[in-house]
């Protein structure tokens, strides 16, 4: 969307697109590409991550962006729910012709100039300093994902298996071994070997 302003689409009213206000009007700029099976979907991710984000615990300071990141998705999937269940109609009359299902020779992509026009520059730099800060919150809460090798090594170094004898077993010089050790440490977040050990069990990433 802050792409498109940048050729030259003109702002729209809504200068938060978060809002019902925004939604309702959204809902037909999704319609004019996205199939319904499509736009059900979307309302349902929508919905389902609304949900689980209810309830949870969060930095005060995290508060506002939260707040705009869950009214975004349960005003969006509302919108999409309400839209649907009319008929394709509402307060603009009935909508356009239902876009077709997705093919490979039939792809569509949503008019995202559509939805630039909707709202203001600001109010999506503000959503979108949202969404990071949101995302930024999850990704520091979440144990990293291990590759099935590095848990076979973690398992392996847990069971007290001397370092070379791990390299044999899965073909690596001692060296190599030892910059394979680096780097998941770096990825565990932790200084060495013994730390390592200690987060990976603590955190379930290994048995």
């Amino acid at each position: 969307m802050l792409e498109a302003y940048r050729f030259g689409v003109a702002e729209g009213s809504h200068p938060e697109p978060w809002t019902p206000e925004y939604h309702r009007e959204a809902v037909h700029i999704y319609n004019e590409s996205l199939p319904w099976s499509y736009q059900r979907d979307v309302a349902r991710l929508f919905r389902d991550s609304e949900n689980a984000m209810r309830g949870r615990l969060i930095p005060s300071g995290l508060a506002a962006d939260w707040a705009i990141v869950t009214a975004y998705m349960r005003e969006a999937a509302s919108s999409i729910e309400n839209w649907l269940a009319s008929g394709g109609s509402g307060l603009h009359g009935p909508g356009p012709a239902r876009a077709p299902e997705l093919t490979v020779e039939n792809p569509r992509v949503v008019h995202w100039d559509g939805l630039a026009a909707l709202t203001t520059r600001d109010g999506v730099l503000r959503l979108q300093r949202a969404c990071v800060a949101v995302r930024q919150h999850f990704d520091a809460e979440a144990p990293p994902s291990l590759e099935a090798s590095e848990q076979l090594m973690l398992k392996r170094l847990a069971s007290g298996v001397p370092i070379a004898d791990v390299a044999s077993e899965m073909g690596y010089s001692e060296r190599s071994m030892y910059r394979e050790l680096s780097r998941l440490w770096d990825k565990l977040g932790v200084s060495g070997r013994a730390a390592g050990l200690r987060k990976a069990t603590a955190e379930g990433l290994i048995d």
